[in-house]
């Protein structure tokens, strides 16, 4: 998609038809474009809520299987299985997890329903309104963003999509707060990077301004806002600039926001129209990387989980055979465990799993 299209597409307009007809075709593509944007939301919430499920039904999966792998080493020792209250406890914490796991399901349907209820929506939007090319390039801007593959692949895919949408734009980044200072997170181009920099070295400056306010232009520089600041940006090629806030980016207390910050080569290079669909290219980045973000922190939090399930299991084992061979409780068997851990200086489940894989404690004396 190229960056002029916009204008482009109103120019064209403008020859077949009046400008009252323009506004009110303009005006039906902006609501149109709300109503979209509305849905695209509801659609990416919907993706995270899958995702979350999944990772609890993968966790209530990996729990029973640890369960009916203890059921059955337990057995095969020989070993009782715990008092009737505890068996109870279990079964009605199993009864909880299908429980649980239905209304995920439930919820999944109802979803669903509302997904296919968002699509017809939209069809009858565009069914009513013949133009759609706003809300339609900007479809698939979102489906782009939301593609990246990683948090860092997501901060360079908005820049670009910046230099490629907004009209007057050539060359856009991304600056993010941390722990108190400024960093850009990405960039189309090396003069982005130091126009950036320049302002972090100021302590002032549009990309900055805009972390807290939803846009902020600069016709040309230097400009009275910033006087310390002054002509740098200009000097490095930057005559003119519009940042905007990317809201929600990151889940991190230490985080203190970020800003899409996009440049001009000439003075007073974003129309009031650019400004408007940079600020909408900003609500649908922030969402996606927040989206990207909590998916891959999930993805950690699944992976997290299994490793400690692992783990579990073969501290269960070990207890197990320390129970069958020294008649020992359960409490013995894991302080056994623990004081070994102790004395060899090792990890308990590193003790726990040579002794699940040879069969042998090992007692030697480390002094």
């Amino acid at each position: 998609m190229h960056r002029s299209w916009a204008r482009e597409t109103q120019r064209s307009d403008l020859m077949d038809v009046q400008p009252l007809d323009v506004e009110r075709r303009w005006a039906a593509e902006k609501r149109d474009f709300v109503g979209d944007r509305r849905d695209d939301l509801a659609d990416e919430r919907d993706v995270a809520s899958d995702v979350r499920d999944l990772t609890a039904d993968a966790r209530e999966q990996a729990l029973d299987q640890r369960e009916r792998e203890l059921a059955a080493r337990e057995a095969e020792l020989g070993l009782l299985r715990d008092s009737v209250e505890a068996a109870a406890q279990r079964h009605d914490a199993l009864e909880s997890r299908v429980r649980a796991q239905q209304d995920r399901e439930d919820s999944g349907v109802e979803r669903q329903a509302a997904a296919r209820a968002r699509e017809d929506a939209t069809d009858r939007r565009s069914e009513a309104t013949p133009t759609t090319s706003l809300a339609s390039a900007f479809a698939v801007i979102a489906e782009n963003l939301y593609a990246a593959d990683s948090y860092d692949a997501i901060l360079l895919r908005i820049a670009e999509t910046a230099v490629s949408t907004v009209a007057g734009c050539r060359m856009a980044s991304v600056t993010v707060s941390e722990r108190g200072a400024y960093r850009t997170a990405s960039t189309t181009d090396v003069t982005a990077s130091s126009v950036d920099q320049a302002q972090y070295d100021a302590h002032e400056g549009p990309c900055l301004d805009a972390i807290d306010t939803p846009i902020v232009y600069a016709k040309s520089f230097p400009d009275n806002r910033w006087p310390v600041l002054s002509s740098r940006p200009a000097e490095l090629g930057a005559q003119s600039a519009a940042s905007y806030r990317l809201a929600t980016m990151s889940q991190s207390a230490l985080s203190g926001g970020a800003s899409l910050n996009t440049y001009g080569h000439e003075p007073d290079a974003f129309s009031d129209e650019a400004q408007q669909i940079g600020l909408i290219l900003a609500a649908h980045a922030s969402m996606a990387a927040r989206a990207v973000r909590e998916r891959d922190g999930l993805e950690e939090v699944a992976d997290n989980l299994h490793q400690a399930l692992l783990t579990r299991d073969v501290i269960g084992q070990a207890k197990g055979i320390l129970m069958e061979r020294l008649k020992l409780t359960p409490e013995d068997a894991f302080d056994a465990l623990r004081q070994a851990s102790n004395r060899l200086n090792e990890k308990l489940h590193s003790v726990a799993l040579n002794l699940s894989e040879t069969g042998q404690l090992d007692t030697r004396d480390t002094d």
